[in-house]
């Protein structure tokens, strides 16, 4: 447990507040926060600029107000992200426990220290955003599950309480997906573990949906007393089924998350196939020892009246939850590759398990060898493209999503980067042509650890060049007397604008509002609009200062008042 609290403090705390926060929705969820904060919004409720904000619930900006108020009642980088960094070091330490309740203490360890390095979750370890809190209770409950599986008498009510209650705050900090996702992960495995007529006594259905309820009625009963039937719209029509079913936003196709999972959990992808087939081969194999000699055997709960009672491997628990969770998700019309984070702690149990069994001798060799062959191929052509291929072409193709930002522009910082990915592939592929499988995972955990906080330290600066806000900001306060608010026709900057102007900031859609607001307005009037406005050939509007933001530029504007 200490190692794995050691791992995530050491990835994910450093320089967490240096980067500013990124645009739209991490600096939008600051605003909401601090919104609370300061009193300016209810807290029953989230609310972004005075308007009700029904897209998440509250509990993680909550807890981001929280600290925000023991900071001394501002939110800024650090306070905005503590919560999600904090909430992915729990959920290693739950994916440690999970992991040695089902393989043994060893399989536990290499899950939550796959967990911690996958690209996916190490980004969203570092960023404000709720899903680190949604994936955490996710695996909470599949935890309550399974133990209350494994335990008989008042434990097993307890355990049932656990899951039913994480479900619920799951869904606080989410959706319904929170409720989803673990729930058909464990329904999946009970209907290949036992009768299907045994199904709701075993899960504890009636008990635990009160539990559930109670959690989740004691925010949104008054939530929509406040707000009224409109709010149950907003949240559960529009938010869940129409954002599922129909093709509103964020349409990809079937097949996107087959690519998405590739680039999300790299580098551990490449032994997930591997990991899914021989669990589904073993699924009617009794369970096996743990991985380390005089460990008690893992994964074996006391024959009772619970799924696990029956003589099923205890892979089956994270294959279920795994693969109806991405099967549900790439059903759905609307997809983003952060969906997927709550089924990163399954698939590290699944690849745990297998490095596991490799190590114990009871899995063929070549399941692992072969994936490290090709890791080791990998990051020799990533060295090799990094160094050849010059930066314009790098940033040309890896412009979308603000990838090129990942590469180090700085000679030195990049020769770096290129000297670990060939020092590392030469070592793993040495360590695993001695037999020494051992530290051969240990040293890919290490390599792609330093990869990932190389690149976090390299990446906060290069974005502040593409988005200069705070540099910007302050020739923008230099200029706009102190007592006036600034006017934004800004798209995606609006919000970098409102959270780092130390003024208020009103948001107008488009120009031809904006210049009539000035018929009511006596004196000038200072906006911030994008370069290619059509704006800057009316009368009475002035050019005062500019900067590049992204592909394009932001263009500080003052604004005359209409004349007569």
């Amino acid at each position: 447990m200490a190692l794995i609290l050691g791992l995530g403090l050491a990835l994910y705390l450093p320089g967490l507040g240096v980067e500013i926060l990124r645009s739209p929705l991490e600096v939008k969820y600051a605003l909401v926060a601090r919104e609370m904060v300061h009193g300016s919004s209810s807290l029953l409720v989230p609310h972004l600029f005075g308007v009700l904000y029904p897209d998440k619930p509250p509990l993680y900006f909550w807890v981001t107000a929280a600290f925000g108020w023991l900071g001394g009642g501002e939110i800024d980088e650090l306070t905005a992200r503590l919560p999600a960094a904090l909430a992915a070091i729990a959920g290693l330490l739950v994916v440690y426990r999970l992991g040695a309740d089902l393989f043994g203490p060893r399989a536990g360890l290499l899950s939550a220290c796959i967990l911690a390095t996958a690209n996916l979750f190490f980004w969203y370890a570092r960023q404000g955003h709720p899903d680190q809190f949604l994936t955490t209770f996710v695996t909470v409950a599949c935890l309550g599950f399974w133990r209350s599986f494994a335990t008989t008498g008042r434990r097993r009510g307890v355990w049932v309480a656990i899951a039913y209650a994480a479900m619920g705050l799951a869904v606080l900090s989410k959706g319904l997906l929170g409720l989803l996702l673990p729930l058909m992960a464990v329904t999946t495995y009970g209907l290949l573990t036992a009768p299907l007529r045994t199904l709701p006594r075993r899960l504890h259905l009636a008990s635990g949906f009160a539990i559930f309820l109670a959690v989740v009625l004691a925010w949104y009963a008054p939530a929509v007393a406040q707000n009224g039937r409109g709010y149950v719209y907003e949240t559960l029509v529009q938010q869940h089924v129409m954002r599922y079913a129909s093709r509103w936003v964020h349409v990809e196709p079937w097949y996107y998350y087959l690519g998405f999972i590739v680039s999300g959990f790299f580098p551990w992808v490449l032994f997930l196939p591997a990991a899914v087939g021989l669990g589904w081969r073993v699924r009617h194999q009794a369970s096996e020892p743990a991985g380390r000699a005089g460990d008690p055997p893992a994964g074996d709960p006391p024959a009772g009246d619970g799924p696990a009672g029956s003589a099923r491997h205890p892979v089956l628990f994270p294959l279920a939850w795994f693969v109806t969770g991405f099967v549900f998700l790439s059903l759905s019309a609307s997809k983003r590759g952060i969906y997927l984070l709550p089924l990163y702690p399954a698939a590290a149990l699944l690849v745990g398990w297998l490095w596991d069994r490799t190590l114990a001798g009871r899995a063929s060799a070549r399941l692992v060898g072969i994936p490290l062959v090709g890791l080791s191929a990998i990051a020799a052509l990533l060295a090799v493209g990094l160094a050849i291929v010059p930066y314009p072409v790098l940033e040309r193709y890896t412009s979308r999503g603000h990838v090129d930002t990942l590469v180090p522009q700085d000679p030195r910082q990049l020769a770096g980067v290129v000297a670990l990915l060939l020092a590392g592939a030469v070592a793993v592929g040495w360590t695993w042509r001695r037999r020494r499988p051992a530290l051969a995972f240990a040293l890919v955990t290490a390599i792609q650890a330093a990869v990932l906080l190389t690149v976090a330290v390299v990446r906060a600066p290069q974005y502040e060049m593409r988005f200069p806000i705070r540099s910007f900001g302050a020739r923008v306060s230099a200029i706009v007397p102190a007592d006036l608010p600034v006017l934004s026709l800004l798209k995606g900057e609006s919000l970098l604008a409102a959270f780092y102007l130390p003024r208020p900031v009103m948001l107008f859609s488009d120009t031809a509002a904006l210049l009539a607001s000035r018929k009511t307005v006596p004196e000038p009037r200072y906006a911030l609009v994008d370069g290619d406005e059509p704006i800057f050939d009316e009368p009475g509007v002035h050019r005062l200062a500019e900067a590049p933001f992204g592909k394009g530029r932001v263009v500080l504007v003052r604004v005359d008042p209409a004349p007569g």
